[in-house]
């Protein structure tokens, strides 16, 4: 028996020698450099890639590559996405056959690549990205003008900024300082000082650092509400008003004197969360807020709720968009600045309303020639040409043109190697005042399954020297105003009588100067 063994014995460590000196095993994952490029140009551009085994559907990890989904939770079907920078980046990958999908910002279709790493994998791959939209050829320059972060390390922030925002191709981005009892120990953005993080510069991106004001009954939900100053010089204190939030104190002071604080700053005020928070209409109404920020943070409200109130009682009031905690979404604000960009150039054309939100579809809009932002003046009865176009690499499914708050036409999109577009061009008499937008109408979501929005700020137009005043619209902010001062009766925390009737002041000479108002139009 033991003359049997050594033989066989034998023969296994001849096998065992054997398996050493062949080749590695199909299996043995192999370093791969990864870059992305523009299928017209050839040059290198930043994006996103994740990769599977040919026939899963569950991504593979890429170590090396940032994850694009730091900080986020999504469902497995947007699981995967990490960051290849615009000089690529290396990873391991198996020895298989793989899949690739890929894509950079808003501005490429994505692309699906099929590879074989079997046998003999190449030391690079190189994905060509189809370009569908090119902004900086309209002067169209994409930030994103709300964001925290929070429970990173201050190397992983740093990362995290570095790599992102060039990724998604944003041009601006404001972070912003802010403040809750307890929990602000760890915003790590807090960190940074107000004002322009030079620091940053050689990624391409502008980086500024303002704040957000808030007000809050509770530690989160509804308050007199939550702005953005941007572009400031020094912190506007108290950061934080409220017991709530702050975990002391009364409800004594209103948003109202920060407003103004940062206004003679300079800064940009920029009203947050679709206009939640009861402090809104007196700021907006009066003029004092430069911008709204729809969905940045949430889906809630819609444009009706939100917006089309105050465009619809004669103002001139721009969109805009951020992200809040971490980048959710490639949600942004397209403004268009000519020449070289600064931080205050771009802030100027979001203020003048040069500026769409979305997060997928680009969209156009001319009135008789006139673009975004712009007024056409109109001395007598007339028919406007309006124009609007969508392109984008989502099935957005509706293109519509909004007059006065209500659609009057809708386009479907049609999706083309992997690009979907729309035109409408409708021909509107006009013998009065009225604002146009475009805006899209769609379930569908994104790679990072959010439901597509794309809106833009209005071209408006003035009939023998008026703007739109709609009596109802007028009759509905006269009610919320109520119901804002009910709560704020409710619900306030005061240091006494006085103190309280103060604060309700601001809500009454609201209500009276919206009443003149709608007495001067509804006669």
């Amino acid at each position: 028996m033991r003359k049997l063994l050594v033989p066989v014995f034998s023969a296994g460590i001849l096998g065992v020698c054997l398996y050493l000196q062949a080749d590695p095993p199909k299996t043995e994952d192999v370093k791969i450099r990864v870059r992305l490029v523009d299928a017209d140009t050839g040059k290198d551009v930043p994006g996103i890639i994740r990769v599977f085994r040919a026939g899963e559907d569950k991504p593979l990890a890429l170590p090396g590559l940032y994850d694009r989904l730091r900080g986020l939770k999504l469902p497995a079907t947007s699981a995967g996405w990490c960051v290849v920078p615009s000089a690529g980046g290396e990873t391991m990958l198996p020895r298989s056959k793989l899949r690739i999908e890929a894509l950079s910002g808003l501005e490429t279709a994505l692309t699906v690549v099929e590879l074989d790493l079997s046998n003999k994998p190449p030391e690079a791959v190189v994905v060509k990205l189809k370009s569908i939209l090119r902004p900086e050829k309209s002067d169209l320059v994409a930030g994103n003008t709300h964001l925290h972060l929070m429970n990173l390390t201050a190397e992983d922030s740093d990362e995290y900024l570095k790599q992102i925002p060039v990724a998604d191709r944003l041009k601006v981005l404001f972070i912003s300082y802010l403040e809750r009892i307890k929990d602000d120990a760890n915003y790590i953005t807090n960190r940074h000082p107000i004002g322009d993080l030079k620091q940053f510069n050689a990624t391409g991106v502008l980086f500024n650092n303002g704040e957000e004001h808030r007000h809050n009954f509770g530690s989160y939900g509804e308050g007199y509400g939550h702005v953005m100053f941007l572009n400031i010089n020094k912190l506007v204190k108290p950061v934080s008003l409220g017991s709530g939030i702050t975990g002391a104190g009364t409800d004594d002071q209103a948003l109202g004197t920060g407003i103004e604080d940062a206004r003679k700053q300079g800064g940009t005020i920029i009203w947050c969360h679709n206009t939640s928070g009861f402090e809104a209409i007196p700021h907006i109404l009066t003029g004092r807020v430069d911008a709204l920020n729809v969905f940045d943070g949430s889906r809630g409200g819609t444009f009706g709720e939100a917006y089309y109130r105050y465009l619809n009682i004669g103002l001139r009031f721009p969109i805009s968009t951020g992200t809040d905690w971490f980048i959710y979404d490639f949600s942004r604000v397209y403004a268009k600045v000519s020449g070289p960009l600064t931080i205050a150039k771009w802030l100027d054309a979001l203020k003048a309303g040069r500026c769409q939100s979305t997060n997928s579809p680009l969209l156009t809009l001319t009135v008789d020639g006139k673009e975004i932002g712009d007024v056409l003046n109109l001395n007598k009865p007339k028919a406007v040409r309006v124009e609007v176009t969508a392109t984008g690499r989502h099935d957005f499914q509706k293109l519509q043109l909004v007059q006065n708050g209500k659609v009057i036409e809708t386009e479907s999109g049609k999706m083309k190697d992997g690009v979907c577009t729309a035109k409408l061009v409708k021909e509107v008499r006009l013998d009065a005042p009225a604002w146009f937008a475009a805006r899209i109408d769609s379930t569908a979501k994104n790679e990072l399954d959010k439901q597509l929005f794309a809106h833009t700020s209005p071209v408006y137009v003035d009939f023998e020297g008026k703007r739109v005043f709609d009596v109802e619209t007028g009759r509905l902010l006269l009610r919320r105003l109520e119901q804002a001062k009910e709560e704020i009766r409710a619900r306030g925390k005061f240091s006494d009588d006085a103190a309280r009737d103060k604060l309700l002041a601001i809500y009454d000479d609201t209500t009276k100067e919206l009443v003149k108002r709608i007495n001067q139009r509804g006669k």
